[in-house]
């Protein structure tokens, strides 16, 4: 290290130039850097989506899911296989392991899929979810009619159908061509047009048609086929045929037999030809009434903020009808800025604490100033290495950067330096000058440079955390590295430099004498007649230590732990559960009933709610299940008083859900936030804080156990609600099943496939053709009249084709209407039901520790069945399991760096004794403050080991080296005290003060970012106390190794 620092201060221009240029490449990667609230913890995933008409959910489950399901888990690097079967949808989600390329995962689905699509029914076709996330829903927005016009004065259905139109023909389109980086626009609400041809059986019968015939005279209808070319004369003409439609009265004229007569008999005679709308999966509301709603999904990968800015432009300059308009009700870019505005202005206020208590204890403006420039350099050079690694500015990459922990090296390097200038006597020659600087240099730069080694060697262990908890937490250590690393740089680099040039004895020293300035003068004052005391009876320092730790000990033993703080997002998601049968159109009026309650509380500025599976299907509800949305009023203070103060988000909640029960029964109300609950979905499946999956063939026999297991947990302490999961319950739905009679169908001459067939064109519909209005495409669909759709007896009575007339379906099938399971899960091919529990006041390690025992106790399950606990638990389970066999590793190998350092084992554990000392501060702060154990906490305790051990190495490297001058161990030790005094309460000043900011900050994301300053003020009030007493003390007595000897 020494010929380093000699090159350095040869080299002085080029250092100051090489740091500027530094500074300049930071400059332009933080304006390149993409910005988010929180990390993108979406696993590398690729979603199946198969929109199967009218099979029911066992049907679906055998025939689509779970051929698809077999195929995709032979691939390469896939850890997990999930899939949804429900009316009108296959959802399988393929999960890879983390580092998989996505393009190279969906490239392998896609190759599975050809080869599967042989085994799945006729006619399906499975299709790519869109490469998005759980943070991919940036913007949502409704498409309206304008107050006024003739557009808002339409009925209801007729508005509606044209808003959709507009929103798939003309916004949709609009924003993908305009807006980079978005992946797709979900369209939900409204009704999607269709041209219905609607037939009455009746009059087919009288006419002596069928059903199957007329679709076979409709075939093709509207379509046009090409017919190569000609070359008469030498010109080529183009052949085709020319099918296209130019109004509604060209359908209803199309003949589809003669009469006995001879004459033609029209389409008209015996069906209705309207603009009607496709079965509806889901709808959309805002403010209690019905809406077109728009979802902009940003491409994996891509700049958040960026894209909600830029989609909030392209919204307002979409080339719209002069009726159309469209409102925007979601934007991603609010909580982006709130989050970073939090962070922001911790870091700004931890920084002028920062350099506020440099100057009061340095007692230098130059000295405090040059090691304030650490920061911002640090900083810049942190952001090159965000860029690099592809990390997005965020709550977590910057929310665990401490200004004290990079300003930790610059402090002893600068303070070193300083007390050698005051101690010289009468003026300094230039070689002088730099003799003495290039010798403090020296004095300090290997305690400094191991010490800040050490710090950054207990970030590691966050490294090697993996899944949710990695994805979370690993920004944080890659920036607090890069951070470090270049404070570290600094430090050895460009403070000697700074001090070399430009700093000077303050008035009134340079006599040889180093008199304390100001505030450090005053702690030595203290300081010294307690050292003197504890050195002369060390039983005064080391029992209170000891007995600090045994009560640290007992309180740590008895905290509670969770995986993570949740960020408050700023808004609200009311989920309302409902029941299973519900149909669209009474699920869409208890939604804006329920929206209608919502709106009439103050503090909410705008609601919407979307229900059922959107366009993408990315979000597989079903309609008895509604996403509330609650835009909240930002501004805290325009809340009002209840009982003389403002409610908090979840007495808001508490409210509401009392107001909705009261107004609008018989729905399951729970809360839940935007990208909380996008990310529950896609990593567990559920949107619950606790998950209990049970496994096994039967449905019967997974609904009375999943009952069993609720009546269970429903009595445990901390439940505040236990429920079957909203997304993967085993609800049952009525169905009406029309068995076929294969002996009827010999008799009269059928085959199976066209009783099949009549039923599924006559109920769900059979596109027949295309209708295009201007460049819009819309498909022509041939059914049974509503009115006769949703009458059993006509359904019975729907006649069936057959040489010489027909023959009433009943007589070819037998009825049968019971309840039916409407959604049916799957693992790895497994059947799975889901119990979702909601937790209140308690934290998740005790709660499932009894809630476990609890059901294994009372539940018994038979043989074949086995039962999994998932959501949060689970990702805090494999977090404290990972970091449990990494940190000791990592502890034993910055031992051995002490141990090699020191010489002697004696004092690289004297050294270690430091980070209990630490512990205790650490664990006492979070029990004062009711915050319990999590991964977020274990990180400050992580920061705070390598904090205290920095302290330790200054304190011992000074005591080693007054022993080499010939003092005795107690006189090293108190002297060495005295004098490292200063430095050493401020690394522990500034590292603590850099944090309060965040420990007492009250913005957006702030939850996030309190547990692990908490830890760390906490302990370092206490390492410091500690470690200036009780390591003097313990050096005296044990403190003479053989490096000293």
């Amino acid at each position: 290290m020494a010929r380093i620092l000699e090159w350095t201060f040869k080299n002085r221009l080029t250092v100051i130039l090489l740091f500027a240029l530094g500074s300049v490449i930071g400059l332009y990667a933080v304006a390149c850097t993409p910005v988010d609230a929180v990390p993108d913890i979406t696993p590398v995933q690729v979603m199946v989506n198969t929109k199967t008409g009218a099979l029911d959910p066992e049907q679906i489950e055998k025939t689509v899911s779970f051929p698809i399901e077999t195929d995709m888990s032979g691939i390469a690097g896939v850890k997990d296989v999930r899939s949804l079967s429900k009316y009108g949808l296959s959802q399988v989600s393929v999960v890879f392991e983390d580092g998989t390329d996505i393009y190279w995962a969906r490239q392998q689905v896609a190759e599975r899929l050809q080869g599967a699509q042989g085994e799945l029914p006729a006619g399906l076709s499975p299709e790519l979810a869109p490469i998005s996330t759980g943070l991919g829903e940036v913007v949502m927005y409704s498409v309206v009619a304008k107050p006024g016009t003739t557009l808002a004065a339409k009925p209801e259905t007729q508005r509606l159908l044209y808003l959709r139109t507009i929103q798939d023909f003309v916004v949709a389109p609009y924003i993908k061509r305009s807006v980079k980086n978005v992946a797709e626009v979900d369209s939900t609400g409204g009704y999607k047009k269709e041209i219905h041809i609607e037939l009455h059986p009746e009059r087919l019968d009288r006419i002596g048609v069928s059903i199957e015939q007329v679709g076979e005279r409709l075939e093709g209808l509207g379509e046009n086929s090409g017919g190569g070319y000609i070359q008469p004369q030498g010109r080529q003409v183009i052949v085709r045929t020319s099918g296209r439609l130019r109004s509604l009265d060209e359908i209803r004229s199309i003949a589809i037999k003669l009469d006995v007569r001879g004459k033609p008999v029209p389409l008209s005679a015996v069906a209705d030809v309207r603009e009607g709308f496709s079965q509806r999966l889901g709808g959309a509301t805002a403010s209690g009434e019905e809406t077109v709603l728009g979802i902009v999904l940003m491409l994996s990968g891509a700049n958040s903020r960026q894209v909600a800015l830029d989609a909030e432009r392209a919204l307002k300059d979409a080339p719209l009808p002069p009726d159309v308009a469209l409102e925007l009700l979601y934007t991603r870019s609010f909580l982006v800025d709130a989050t970073l505005k939090t962070v922001m202005k911790s870091m700004a206020e931890g920084a002028v604490l920062v350099v506020a208590v440099l100057l009061l204890i340095l007692g230098n403006l130059r000295a405090a100033l040059f090691v304030s420039l650490a920061i911002p350099i640090s900083m810049l050079f942190g952001a090159i290495g965000m860029r690099v690694f592809g990390i997005s500015a965020s709550l977590m990459s910057l929310g665990a950067i401490d200004f004290g922990l990079l300003v930790d090296g610059a402090v002893v390097m600068i303070e070193n330096a300083l007390r050698r200038l005051e101690e010289h006597q009468g003026e300094l020659d230039p070689s002088q000058r730099l003799r003495l600087f290039l010798d403090a240099a020296v004095e300090v730069v290997k305690p400094v440079t191991l010490g800040l080694l050490v710090i950054m060697l207990v970030y590691v262990p966050i490294l090697a955390l993996e899944g949710v908890e990695g994805k979370l937490y690993h920004p944080m250590a890659v920036t607090v590295l890069m951070a470090l690393g270049a404070s570290l740089v600094v430090a050895v680099m460009l403070m000697p430099v700074l001090a070399y040039l430009f700093l000077k004895a303050p008035a009134g020293r340079g006599d040889g004498k180093p008199k304390a300035p100001g505030l450090s003068g005053r702690m030595l004052k203290v300081y010294e007649p307690i050292l003197t005391a504890c050195l002369e009876r060390p039983v005064l320092a080391v029992a209170p230590a000891a007995l600090l730790f045994i009560a640290a000990a007992l309180v740590y033993s008895r905290m509670g732990s969770d995986f993570m703080p949740p960020l408050d997002e700023g808004d609200m998601v009311i989920n309302f559960t409902r029941s299973a049968d519900i149909g669209v159109d009474a699920s869409l009026e208890l939604e804006k009933k329920s929206e209608r309650v919502i709106a009439r509380f103050p503090e909410v500025e705008r609601v919407f709610g979307r229900l059922g599976t959107p366009e993408s299907a990315t979000d597989p509800m079903g309609v008895h299940l509604a996403d509330t949305f609650l835009i909240l009023q930002k501004d805290r203070s325009k809340w009002p008083l209840v009982d003389g103060r403002r409610r908090t988000k979840a007495e808001l909640f508490e409210a509401i859900k009392e107001a909705v029960d009261k107004e609008v029964p018989g729905q399951e109300i729970t809360d839940n936030q935007p990208i909380e609950m996008r990310f529950m979905e896609i990593l567990e499946g559920s949107r619950a804080d606790v998950s209990l999956r049970i496994y096994g063939k039967e449905l019967p026999v997974l609904v009375e156990l999943l009952e069993k297991s609720i009546a269970v947990l429903e009595k445990i302490p901390g439940t505040k609600e236990a429920e079957m999961d909203a997304l993967t319950a085993l609800r049952k739905s009525p169905v009406l099943s029309a068995r076929p009679n294969y002996a009827a169908i010999a008799r009269y001459g059928l085959d199976i496939r066209r009783v099949n067939a009549l039923l599924q064109a006559a109920m769900a519909g059979k596109v027949v053709g295309s209708f295009y209005e201007q460049q819009w495409q819309f498909p022509i669909v041939l059914r049974v009249e509503e009115a006769h759709r949703e009458d059993i007896d006509t359904i019975k009575s729907l006649p069936v084709g057959m040489d010489g007339g027909s023959i009433p379906l009943h007589k070819v099938a037998d009825f049968e209407s019971k309840d039916e399971v409407t959604t049916i899960s799957h693992h790895y091919s497994q059947r799975y039901a889901a119990v979702a529990v909601f937790l209140s006041e308690r934290d998740i390690a005790s709660y499932v520790a009894e809630a476990r025992a609890a059901v294994e106790r009372e539940v018994a399950l038979p043989e074949g069945y086995s039962m999994a606990w998932g959501g949060q638990f689970k990702n805090m389970e494999r977090a404290r399991a990972r970091l449990a066999l990494i940190v000791p590793s990592v502890l034993v190998a910055i031992l051995l760096i002490l141990w090699r350092a020191f010489g002697t084992l004696r004092q690289a554990v004297l050294v270690y004794t430091c980070i209990p000392l630490a512990m205790t501060g650490g664990i006492f702060s979070l029990a004062l403050r009711g915050i319990p154990l999590s991964v977020s906490a274990s990180i400050g305790f992580i920061a705070l080991m390598g904090i205290a051990i920095l302290n330790g190495m200054v304190l011992v490297t000074f005591f080693n080296q007054l022993r080499e001058k010939g003092r005795d161990p107690g006189q090293a030790a108190k002297e060495g005290s005295m004098t490292r005094l200063r430095p050493v309460a401020m690394t522990a000043l500034v590292a603590s003060l850099g944090f309060v900011p965040m420990a007492l900050n009250t913005g957006l994301g702030a939850e996030v970012q309190r547990p692990l300053a908490t830890v760390v003020i906490g302990g370092l009030v206490t390492s410091t106390l500690l470690t200036l007493i009780v390591l003097p003390v313990l050096y005296k007595r044990f403190g003479i190794g053989e490096a000293s000897e």
